[in-house]
């Protein structure tokens, strides 16, 4: 009898233990539980305060916005403007060329103006100088006929008015040459002027080309 009651009380208390057990298993898995849940409750709390902050911005988000189009919108009439200006200044540089274009072929057409007045002042002068050269012959000529004539005696009268005619003919060919050299001077002198001015005029256009 009193074996049946220690194995009673035996299996009672193997029993309280496994209850007991059972109580603390679910105590700790319920305590797990809601800390789980209280942790969870905390990240929605913590999204939801953030969703709520996003969503008091979403007017300053838009207004932002608007600012961005309408800065764009100046962006993009500012590059229009550009764009436009750009083709203004596009037309001009052509023109621009067309002008150096043009104001080269005047430079090249001047300079050989410049070179032939260069040429035919050199022919010129090259002319004076046989001139020149003739003059002074002619003045020897009329010097050693001078000469002569000084030393003759009246009755060779016929042969001294012979050298008179000679050196008459030879005064007036010395006048004519005379004449001539002026007026190859004068020639000279307006051609050199002419050469002055065109370089005066090359030398400008070299100017506005620089």
């Amino acid at each position: 009898m009193s074996s049946c009651n220690t194995k009673a009380k035996a299996i009672m208390v193997v029993l309280v233990g496994l209850f007991g057990l059972l109580c603390v298993g679910f105590g700790v898995s319920v305590t797990e539980k809601y800390r789980l849940q209280k942790e969870r409750v905390h990240g929605l709390e913590r999204q939801l305060s953030a969703g709520r902050k996003e969503v008091l911005k979403v007017p300053e988000l838009m207004e932002n916005l608007g600012k961005a189009e309408v800065a764009k919108k100046e962006v993009d009439d500012k590059l229009a403007a550009c764009t436009a200006e750009k083709d203004g200044f596009a037309a001009k540089a052509s023109e621009l060329q067309k002008d150096v274009d043009t104001f080269g072929a005047i430079k090249v057409a001047v300079g050989v103006q410049i070179s032939g007045l260069q040429n035919t002042i050199q022919e010129q002068q090259n002319k004076l100088t046989d001139i020149e050269n003739m003059r002074n012959k002619l003045t020897e000529q009329l010097a050693a006929i001078e000469a002569d004539s000084k030393g003759l005696s009246e009755k060779f009268e016929l042969e001294i008015d012979d050298v008179k005619r000679s050196r008459d003919e030879v005064k007036n060919q010395l006048i004519y040459y005379t004449e001539a050299k002026k007026l190859a001077d004068q020639e000279l002198a307006e051609k050199q002027k002419a050469i002055t001015e065109l370089q005066k005029a090359k030398d400008a256009l070299e100017a506005e080309l620089a």
